[in-house]
């Protein structure tokens, strides 16, 4: 197919004595670029002599890509950090109100708990039994009282989960470094470093495969990506990466 752009050379006039009295050609004066079609002569438009060749100038978008690439990268990391921060505070208020239930729920055992043992006092100071009789009703309430530890044992066993720490984790495809929890990834702010080509999350419905130097930075729960920026291995943002719990 024939190419029909119009090419152009550039350059630039260096005739510093264009009237033999020393005094330079206007062109050469304002080292003004000259644009010659490529099929004329490629002299100065004023005095006729030769031009020197340089390179075009570069145009409006040439000059100032870099600046914009630059704003766009700011502009989808300030959209994916305000809901990182919103995620988090609803977790934040979830927890907490958790906490405030089960505070509510442990004084509400302690205060109906207390009328019966007053009651069990109340009762063994009144009446008049034998020493026997005493000692079994005491051994009676120990042994009520350890039956109730031994049935709350287990509630607080499983209540307690596996504390999260901070570090990295090789796994295989790919090293994760953040906050890990039982093993597996969990962190708002963690990074995950592709060391071959490899599909981002296996949840992921699109399938989205990054090639080996690229990473990703976002947030990650139960050793899956949630959302995040994806990143190529020269820095540059590949696109936004939102999978959901």
């Amino acid at each position: 197919m024939a190419n029909n752009r119009i090419r152009y050379n550039w350059g630039i006039c260096t005739n510093n004595d264009a009237d033999g009295k020393g005094n330079p050609c206007e062109c050469c004066a304002s080292k003004e670029k000259q644009r010659v079609l490529a099929s004329r002569e490629f002299v100065c438009r004023v005095c006729g002599e030769p031009l020197h060749r340089v390179q075009a100038p570069k145009t409006f978008m040439q000059k100032y890509r870099n600046l914009f690439i630059g704003l766009g990268a700011l502009i989808v990391i300030g959209g994916a950090g305000a809901g990182i921060a919103t995620l988090g505070g609803h977790d934040k208020t979830a927890a907490t109100d958790s906490i405030r239930t089960n505070v509510k729920d442990s004084s509400l055992e302690k205060t109906d708990n207390a009328p019966s043992l007053a009651e069990e006092k109340q009762v063994g100071n009144q009446q008049s039994t034998p020493a026997k009789t005493q000692q079994a009703t005491t051994s009676s309430g120990n042994q009520q009282v350890s039956e109730s530890r031994v049935e709350k044992a287990p509630a607080h066993s499983q209540a307690a989960s596996q504390p999260a720490m901070s570090g990295s984790k090789n796994l295989g495809y790919a090293v994760f470094k953040g906050t890990l929890k039982n093993g597996k990834p969990d962190d708002v702010n963690g990074r995950l470093i592709f060391k071959s080509s490899h599909v981002i999350d296996s949840r992921d419905p699109k399938g989205r495969v990054a090639d080996a130097g690229d990473y990703v930075i976002g947030e990650f729960s139960e050793g899956h990506l949630v959302q995040g920026i994806w990143y190529g291995s020269d820095n540059v943002v590949k696109g936004s990466v939102i999978i959901g719990k």
